[in-house]
């Protein structure tokens, strides 16, 4: 039955022209469509390890970074034209079957974290990839409370571990859910070996670690004591003292052939060092004077059944009067000296020291600190840096600085001196083992001037950092100079910024990104009229399209990223927005 009493052939061309339009229209349909879909945002994606093992075996020399896309041009573009339009708009108000379906489940309507449209302005993403080389400049990591550093370093340490690489991790809060993401990695591989845990808070279930094990040059141990002293001048006289006094201890502990560590060091600096002097003298004169006993005989006679302290004098004096001319030793005289000084301004020029001392080797920490080998009654694994990257482990070093925000930090500060010696080491010798990954959480409560150099020298010693802060304020007051801050920031290459609530952070991440221009239409209207001739009058319109010179992402979209969200500045210069997913088991 025909509809029309007119001839079908007009229709059918009709409909076969208006079908070619629609085919010609349909891809950029198509595009604007996922377009306005994906300013609506994205929904929260989980990966295993199972399926990040995969992603190392087809990319070995890559490290993923999630999903995401070159930030360019278009993409500033878009963000600047959504942002002169009311947001609802362009993202869409809840429809009425959601709304009609979270009513009857009861569910009050949840504000989002953030604006899942900044990600949007891009709907094609891809897997971000990174070539591992470019790892080695260090990175950072920052973002407020919640905005997924945390989730972000799962990712990136597992991928370390399934690797087969040294992971050590620095963590002052003592987050589970970080150590148990890295346990699980080592028992994905098959080697659930390779996963050591410290943590002061369960220390029955902690691993032992000197964190003075390893040295090339005895001052270094008390250097990276002093380091914790708290200091406000450049030339502290207390601090200059106390470490010149942990480096004598220090000496006389290695002449005695006896291994420094934190509660030796704290024993002889309260009790008094008369104890050392006799058997570092002892030791020395041993060493270079066979029959010295039948020469200081003498000198113990004069004190026989006397005290420690006069025992000591006794054998200072044979020092000087019998050993001293014919085979000096400066760093037992420097002991000596030490034992000589008057004890009232001793004790008031260590008065700094003492209390660092105590926080470290207090409690359980001194058994976990400075661990006992020859202790057999305690069964614990005793480990250090050195033996940690040798053997390709896995370290979580829980600092657990909400409970004690100082010692946490002491805690943090001397392992990252220890990891800086070792560092040093295969810097000067060379090595040909493969990298190790160091990742720092709330990087400043640990920060010290050693760190600083570790991230100076980090790259030759085949060292990559990873390091998390909330602001860069933070840096500045707890290295007490914006500008040692700044040089911690000048020593990072790859900067990955999530949510960020600091003005003078944000500030900081979009002027490190390059300027480009943006579009606009500049539009004029007017009129006129002639003076003499009233009647006569006349009008204009026009429209220009400018530039401007604007930030390739603003600063102030940082305030407004969604959770595992970041805008990043990796390999010199690319600049990626992306997003991460949940690692699960």
């Amino acid at each position: 039955e025909q509809v029309s009493t007119m001839p079908p052939e007009p229709f059918y061309w009709m409909t076969g022209i208006c079908g070619v339009m629609a085919m010609a229209r349909l891809p950029k349909a198509i595009k604007l469509h996922l377009l306005q879909k994906h300013l609506k945002g994205r929904d929260l994606e989980f990966i295993s390890i199972a399926e990040l093992q995969k992603y190392i075996k087809d990319t070995p020399d890559d490290m993923w970074l999630g999903s995401g896309f070159l930030w360019e041009n278009r993409h500033a573009q878009r963000v600047f034209e959504i942002l002169k339009r009311d947001w609802t708009s362009i993202v869409g108000r809840e429809s009425t079957v959601k709304k009609v379906v979270r009513k009857i489940q009861g569910k009050k309507k949840e504000l989002p974290i953030g604006q899942p449209w900044i990600h949007g302005v891009e709907p094609k993403e891809e897997k971000l990839m990174q070539p591992l080389k470019h790892t080695e400049g260090h990175s950072l990591i920052v973002g407020t409370t919640g905005s997924g550093k945390t989730r972000m370093f799962d990712i990136l340490i597992s991928q370390a571990i399934l690797r087969g690489e040294a992971v050590i991790i620095i963590d002052p809060k003592g987050d589970k859910e970080m150590r148990d993401n890295a346990r699980r990695a080592c028992e994905a591989m098959g080697q659930p070996e390779r996963f050591v845990s410290f943590h002061p808070a369960f220390p029955e279930e902690s691993v032992r670690i000197d964190p003075l094990r390893n040295f090339t040059r005895v001052t270094e141990i008390a250097s990276r004591l002093a380091a914790l002293i708290p200091s406000e001048a450049g030339a502290d006289p207390f601090k200059s003292f106390g470490w010149q006094a942990l480096n004598n201890i220090a000496q006389g502990l290695v002449i005695t052939h006896d291994r420094p560590n934190l509660t030796k060091l704290r024993r002889f600096l309260e009790g008094g060092a008369a104890g050392l002097v006799i058997k570092a003298v002892q030791a020395y004169s041993e060493r270079v004077m066979p029959d010295w006993e039948a020469e200081a005989a003498a000198y113990l006679e004069k004190v026989k059944n006397g005290s420690r302290e006069k025992i000591a004098f006794a054998l200072m004096k044979f020092y000087y009067d019998i050993i001293q001319p014919e085979h000096p030793n400066s760093d037992l005289e420097g002991l000596l000296s030490m034992f000589q000084h008057d004890q009232t301004h001793f004790s008031k020029m260590v008065a700094n020291l003492l209390p660092i001392m105590n926080m470290l080797t207090s409690g359980e920490l001194g058994p976990l600190l400075s661990p006992d080998s020859s202790d057999l009654s305690d069964e614990r694994q005793i480990t250090d840096s050195a033996k940690i990257i040798n053997n390709a482990q896995v370290a979580y070093l829980g600092l657990d600085s909400l409970t004690d925000n100082m010692v946490g930090s002491a805690m943090g500060s001397i392992f990252l001196s220890d990891l800086t010696a070792v560092a040093g080491d295969r810097y000067n010798y060379g090595v040909n083992n493969r990298p190790v990954n160091i990742f720092v959480d709330e990087a400043a409560e640990v920060i010290n001037d050693p760190f600083i150099q570790l991230l100076n020298k980090g790259r030759g010693a085949k060292l990559r950092l990873f390091v998390a802060t909330q602001t860069f304020a933070d840096f500045a007051a707890r290295l007490g100079s914006k500008d040692k801050a700044l040089q911690v920031l000048g020593n990072i290459n790859n900067t990955f910024a999530l949510r960020i609530v600091d003005g003078e952070t944000q500030e900081y991440i979009a002027d490190n990104l390059p300027k480009t221009r943006l579009k606009y239409v500049m539009r004029t209207q007017g009129q006129n009229s002639d003076g003499k001739e009233p009647i006569m009058h006349g009008g204009n319109q026009g429209e220009r399209l400018m530039e401007e010179e604007a930030d390739l992402f603003p600063a102030q979209l940082l305030g407004m990223l969604p959770n595992l969200e970041y805008i990043a500045k990796i390999s010199g210069g690319t600049i990626v927005k992306g997003r991460l997913p949940i690692l699960t088991q």
